[in-house]
């Protein structure tokens, strides 16, 4: 099995890269947004009523546009966690894998439903071959990442109409099964996943080396 290692914590340190900058630009937005408020009080008497009062509402709806942003990606920022960041996280330690969340071979319509909200690794069934083995180690766990499938919202391309992966025809024939586990560990088992099944023609990229092993894979 030959991995890609191109993503992973880089390609979350890139993300972190991005985000920073539109964070720049909004800053910038909202300096100039002061600026134009500051002049438009300065100039207030050499100006109509009318155009100071739409003057205003415009820069309004810009700062509320850009206070929207900036909480937006604030959220983003809290949810993602690189692996390193995420090995950290003690929850959930003091219990076995067994105690956990994990079924088998279940429709995806029901599995969205079924499967548990703590994080965790999946694997994506079609016609009897495994599509994917993945990960959600982000907030809502394995149950947003199955739902965000069966809804083709799974990435952008998805997002925007290019349902390259579950399609709204296949949708009813994918079977799941998953395995829940402490967010420290989903690394570990999607990295073991890829070892015993491969990537899968829906995965973009292989988890990066990880030689723990301290955590049962049961599916």
């Amino acid at each position: 099995i030959e991995f890609d290692h191109s993503s992973g914590d880089s390609g979350r340190r890139k993300a972190k890269e991005i985000q920073k900058e539109k964070e720049k630009i909004i800053s910038q937005r909202e300096e100039i947004i002061s600026k134009r408020e500051r002049e438009l009080h300065n100039e207030k008497s050499h100006l109509t009523s009318e155009y100071v009062s739409k003057t205003q509402i415009q820069l309004e709806q810009e700062k509320k546009k850009m206070a929207e942003l900036k909480k937006s990606l604030q959220a983003k920022h809290l949810t993602r966690r690189t692996d390193e960041e995420l090995s950290k996280d003690k929850t959930g330690l003091d219990k076995s894998a067994r105690d956990f969340d994990c079924d088998d071979d279940v429709p995806l319509s029901i599995a969205m439903h079924r499967a548990g909200t703590s994080p965790g690794v999946y694997i994506l069934w079609l016609n009897g071959s495994i599509m994917k083995c993945g990960r959600s180690s982000q907030a809502g766990g394995v149950r947003k990442r199955l739902l965000e499938y069966y809804r083709l919202d799974y990435d952008k391309r998805a997002k925007a109409g290019e349902h390259w992966a579950v399609t709204e025809e296949n949708r009813e024939d994918v079977m799941v099964s998953w395995q829940c586990c402490p967010i420290s560990k989903c690394h570990e088992l999607e990295y073991k996943l890829f070892k015993k099944y491969g990537k899968g023609p829906w995965a973009h990229r292989a988890p990066e080396s990880c030689d723990e092993d301290s955590w049962e894979l049961l599916i």
